[in-house]
C-alpha cells in the first residue's frame, strides 16, 4: 500500500466481505521477509492511514480483535481489543485510536502471570460498515485504501477502444500481436496463432468493466488487448495499473527528442506537397484554405504498415489536412475518400454528426491514380461506415 504522499509502505493487509459487512485484516508485524528486511515493519503507519482512509468514507468500527493463528481458536470475548461501533469521521483522532487498538494486543493470548506484555502488532482484524460498500463491495475498497501514486495522473476519462485500435494500427501490442486493421466495428490481429479477429463492442466490455471494479479480463486475445490498452496488468487475477518509472526529466528529454523527428519529417513532406514558397493550401478534405503551419501532412496509409516502396512515394501516400478537425477524423476512421474522390462518412449518432455533414459528398483532389490505392487501404482498414 501507498502512504498520503504516494511513498510505499511495508504492509499487508486485505478487505474480506463478512456476513453482511466487511472486515479489515492487517497482518503481523515481525519476523524476516523474502529478500530480507522486517516482515509488515510499517504496520503502525499503516494502521493510521487505513483508519484515516476509513474515516474519510464514514466507516463504522463495529469492533476489533486479535485474529492471529495461535489465539483464533479462544473466544472472540478474549481476543477483543475494541468493543464498538464507533464512527469514525475525518475529526477522529487516528493516532490515539491506533493506540487504543495496538496496546491490547500484547496481554492476547499470553499465559496467566506473565511478566510483561508480547507483541502489540499482531494480525488485526477490524469489523466495519462502510457506507455505499456491500460485500460484494470488498475488493473496490481494498484498492481504495491502498492509496495512489500522487506522481501519476491516470486519465480519469474512458478509454474508446475504436480509436485507440485505429491509433495503433501497424504497431506491435504487448502479448497479443500487431494491430493489421479495425474495419467498421472490427479488429483484425496479426498474432503468433494467425490472424485473429475480435468484435470492438467485445473489447470495450472488458476495457469499461477492468476501469469499473478491476477484474482481469479473461481469453487468450482479449486479455492481454484489454490490459495494454488500459495500461494495466495482472497480478493474482485482478487488473492493475502500473505507473511509468520514467522521471520528469526523462519524459521531457523523450518528449523533446520524438517533437523534434516529427517536426522535422512534417516539414519536409508539407514542403514537398505544398512547395516551399506557398504560405496557404488547401485542406484536402475540407477544402479550406489555412497557413501551412496549420496544415498536417497526413499519411493516407499508416507509415507503420507501409512498404519502403510505399514509404517513399510521398507525393501519393500523403495528403494535407487541417489540424482544426480534418486530420483526427481521418486518422480515427470517421471520414475516408470514395473511388469516385467523394467524402464518406461514418455517422456518430451524436453532436459530431453536424460537422461531418458538412464534409459528406465533398470531392477531393487528393484522389488520382498514384493515390487510390492508398485510399482503397484506408476505405477497407480503418473507416467506421
Amino acid at each position: 500500500m501507498l502512504d498520503d504522499s504516494g511513498a510505499p509502505l511495508n504492509a499487508d493487509f486485505a478487505i474480506e466481505p463478512e456476513g453482511d459487512g466487511l472486515a479489515l485484516v492487517l497482518e503481523s508485524s515481525g519476523g524476516r521477509k523474502p529478500g530480507g528486511g522486517v516482515r509488515n515493519a510499517d504496520y503502525r503507519a499503516a494502521l493510521v492511514v487505513l483508519l484515516r482512509r476509513l474515516g474519510d468514507r464514514r466507516a463504522v468500527l463495529r469492533e476489533a480483535l486479535v485474529d492471529s493463528g495461535n489465539v483464533q481458536p479462544l473466544p472472540e470475548s478474549q481476543r477483543l481489543v475494541l468493543a464498538g461501533p464507533l464512527s469514525l469521521t475525518p475529526e477522529v483522532d487516528f493516532v490515539q485510536l491506533r493506540h487504543r487498538l495496538t496496546t491490547p494486543q500484547g496481554r492476547i493470548g499470553q499465559q496467566p502471570g506473565a511478566s510483561k506484555p508480547g507483541n502489540n502488532s499482531k494480525r488485526l482484524r477490524l469489523r466495519l460498515d462502510v457506507p455505499g460498500y456491500g460485500p460484494q463491495d470488498a475488493a473496490r475498497l481494498e484498492r481504495e485504501l491502498e492509496g495512489t501514486r500522487l506522481d501519476v495522473v491516470w486519465p480519469s476519462v474512458r478509454v474508446e477502444v475504436a480509436d485507440e485500435l485505429r491509433v495503433k494500427i501497424g504497431e506491435d501490442v504487448p502479448g497479443v500481436g500487431r494491430v493489421v486493421a479495425v474495419p467498421g466495428d472490427v479488429v483484425v490481429l496479426a498474432t503468433a496463432n494467425g490472424p485473429v479477429q475480435l468484435r470492438l463492442d467485445e473489447i470495450q466490455e472488458g476495457v469499461d468493466r477492468c476501469a469499473q471494479d478491476g477484474r482481469a479480463p479473461n481469453g487468450r486475445v482479449v486479455g492481454p488487448l484489454v490490459t495494454a490498452l488500459t495500461g494495466m496488468s495482472v497480478e493474482d487475477g485482478r487488473a492493475v495499473r502500473t505507473p511509468l518509472k520514467r522521471t520528469v526529466r526523462q519524459f521531457a528529454e523523450l518528449d523533446g527528442r520524438a517533437t523534434a523527428k516529427y517536426r522535422k519529417e512534417q516539414g519536409a513532406l508539407r514542403s514537398l506537397l505544398v512547395g516551399d514558397d506557398d504560405e496557404v493550401a488547401q485542406c484536402a478534405l475540407c477544402g479550406r484554405p489555412f497557413p501551412v503551419e496549420f496544415l498536417v501532412a497526413a499519411h493516407v496509409k499508416k507509415r507503420q504498415v507501409a512498404t519502403d516502396d510505399e514509404r517513399q512515394d510521398l507525393e501519393n501516400i500523403a495528403m494535407l489536412a487541417c489540424s482544426f478537425g480534418c486530420d483526427k477524423l481521418f486518422e480515427l476512421g470517421y471520414v475516408t475518400v470514395g473511388e469516385d474522390g467523394a467524402v464518406l462518412t461514418a455517422s456518430t449518432g451524436g453532436p459530431l454528426d453536424l460537422h461531418l455533414e458538412l464534409l459528406r459528398g465533398r470531392v477531393t483532389e487528393a484522389l488520382h491514380d498514384g493515390s487510390a490505392p492508398y485510399f482503397r487501404w484506408h476505405r477497407e482498414n480503418v473507416f467506421r461506415g
